[in-house]
């Protein structure tokens, strides 16, 4: 049996069994109860299943071969491989659902159950189900999710070996962790790491256009690929899939000399394997035996 608290919401939640979630309401957060005949749900919304074969015969976009895909794109390809019909995904850290949504395991079937502290939870569109909760204190019951999407949230997490472990812990045998993050070995990173927060809100929300409410503290604990696979290998991961990718350096549009610099540095690390660690982003997924 797992008992912990949700945090900000109105009371404890106990998890014994298979995990339902309430569908949202207009409150801040839905809670979580439980209702073992849920488990092993696998069907589209209209009740008919759909085969792993169809769903990857879906998945796959024809594109030029020459051009070279966003991280974020990546990201989104690498979740599409991973998601199968009915899956019950769950998405940790996410937010009002302004940047990410997840339209095409809604279209097959997936359960989307998101979880997150904001309290503008209830705002976010793309999820079926919202709890407001801490990413190291589930309220869920083990083996409760097939797949746990983890995007843009690691890099801000204190404790980041509490969370995997976390992670696993609600994921089903068989399960997946998709996780994508900046890498601190970049420069991006790195300046992260060594400014300030009340620089990274004025940075962000005057340059980016982004709103105080969506930049958080960055930690930046797990945040290299030999320390995110030491930390999947101690959470009891079976093994995990990590590559490194490159964005272009859009973050330095501002200034035309900075902005050279980031094509010429996105150019080399790109064009040499070696050069990898020093990349933009980490995608990665872990999986549970």
């Amino acid at each position: 049996m797992f008992t912990c608290s949700v945090a900000q919401s109105e009371k404890e939640v106990k998890d014994s069994s298979a995990v339902y979630i309430e569908p949202k309401t207009d409150s801040a957060a839905s809670t979580a109860v439980a209702r073992p005949e849920l488990q092993g749900l696998r069907t589209t919304g209209s009740g008919d299943p759909v085969s792993r074969l169809a769903f990857a015969a879906q998945a796959e976009e024809p594109r030029p071969s020459n051009i070279r895909l966003s991280p974020e794109r990546v990201f989104e390809e690498k979740l599409r491989q991973i998601i199968a019909p009915g899956d019950r995904v769950l998405d940790a850290g996410c937010g009002t659902g302004k940047f990410f949504g997840m339209d095409f395991a809604r279209k097959i079937g997936c359960q989307l159950v998101g979880v997150d502290l904001r309290q503008d939870l209830g705002a976010n569109s793309e999820i079926d189900f919202g709890v407001r909760a801490e990413l190291n204190r589930l309220p869920f019951s083990d083996g409760s999710f097939d797949v746990v999407n983890c995007r843009l949230v690691i890099e801000h997490v204190d404790f980041p070996d509490t969370v995997l472990k976390e992670f696993y812990r609600v994921l089903k045998p068989g399960g997946r962790l998709a996780i994508f993050t900046p890498n601190l070995l970049h420069y991006f990173g790195a300046a992260a790491s060594l400014t300030p927060h009340w620089f990274h809100v004025w940075f962000n929300s005057r340059m980016r256009g982004f709103s105080d409410e969506d930049i958080f503290p960055t930690r930046y604990r797990a945040n290299t690929r030999r320390r995110l696979r030491k930390l999947f290998l101690k959470s009891g991961f079976s093994r995990a899939e990590i590559s490194m990718v490159e964005g272009s350096p859009s973050v330095l549009a501002f200034n035309s000399l900075l902005h050279g610099m980031g094509l010429a540095y996105e150019r080399l690390v790109n064009r040499y394997d070696f050069l990898s660690n020093f990349r933009l982003n980490i995608i990665t997924v872990a999986y549970k035996n």
